[in-house]
């Protein structure tokens, strides 16, 4: 069903670069409108498939605006201000643990990288099983695609001097949303394997950088690291992702508005995601 967001009792959000506000009687419910319209059902698939696999996601549900002109998502805050919860984001702790380090700068920032933020988890007073839990996020980014999981896209849940890993969230820059039709259908259709679906996965970056040469991290690459510092992990997550069946994928697009994903949408996310499926499993064979 395609919410209608009232009028009225709205709150600015100023984070991000998206159009977005929070409404609602406790203004705890963030509608926000992707920049693409592939942007919006990106999230909904995303946290469809985050919830076969159990991980913590923010629940992304399909909606419009009280013009019906503008469509996105509408999302429940996962922070109990009532019992005194509040998100950190990485950003603002990463600052602290490094110097010189901009927490403004959510792209392009070439000290954010995946062994500083494995140093933060380990560094914070989290309950058992965060390591897990986070590697299971980077692992879904590598799945779907993501490239945007930067500083400010994953944080933590404080409360007095409590920490917990805050529920995965925002996935719009993922399964290639942004791609036309026409595209996406020549790479479904090519035989030349440096075009096909298979190569447009291994293209996909996300916002960390590799510590040793400096360079921005494929999502590949990003799961290599994961599997290689963190092989028992990364062997739990890859595992549950490569039993995924296909049938349980197209599942995913039942929440989705029939007028916001075109055909060749879904046999390409298909497709892609069942490339990365591979990846993953690959790098379970060979370790």
């Amino acid at each position: 069903m395609n919410e209608t967001v009232p009028k009225g009792n709205r709150g600015i959000e100023h984070q991000g670069t998206k159009e977005k506000f929070w409404f609602g009687e406790n203004q705890d419910k963030l509608f926000k409108i992707g920049k693409h319209k592939g942007e919006n059902w990106a999230e909904i698939v995303a946290f469809s498939l985050a919830t076969l696999l159990d991980i913590p996601c923010a629940k992304y549900t399909p909606a419009s605006d009280d013009t019906q002109v503008k469509h996105g998502v509408i999302s429940q805050s996962f922070i109990n201000k009532k019992k005194g919860q509040r998100l950190i984001n990485a950003n603002e702790l990463l600052a602290k643990l490094i110097k010189d380090y901009d927490p403004d700068k959510a792209y392009k920032q070439r000290k954010y990288t995946f062994h500083l933020s494995m140093a933060l988890i380990k560094l914070l007073p989290l309950e058992e099983g965060a390591i897990k839990q986070f590697i299971g996020y980077l692992v879904f980014d590598v799945w779907i695609g993501n490239q945007d999981r930067h500083h400010e896209n994953w944080g933590f849940v404080a409360l007095d001097t409590k920490f917990y890993l805050a529920p995965s969230f925002d996935h719009a820059s993922s399964m290639g949303c942004r791609v036309g039709d026409t595209e996406k259908q020549e790479r479904l259709n090519t035989k030349d394997t440096g075009y096909n679906v298979e190569a447009f996965s291994r293209k996909a970056k996300t916002a960390m950088y590799d510590a040793n040469n400096g360079k921005i991290l494929k999502t590949y690459e990003l799961s290599e690291l994961c599997c290689k510092h963190y092989p028992e992990e990364y062997r739990f997550w890859a595992e549950k992702i490569t039993q995924i069946s296909e049938q349980s994928m197209v599942k995913c697009f039942d929440e989705v508005p029939e007028n916001w994903m075109s055909d060749m949408d879904k046999k390409f996310t298909i497709k892609l995601l069942q490339a990365n499926q591979k990846q993953l499993r690959k790098l379970c064979v060979k370790n």
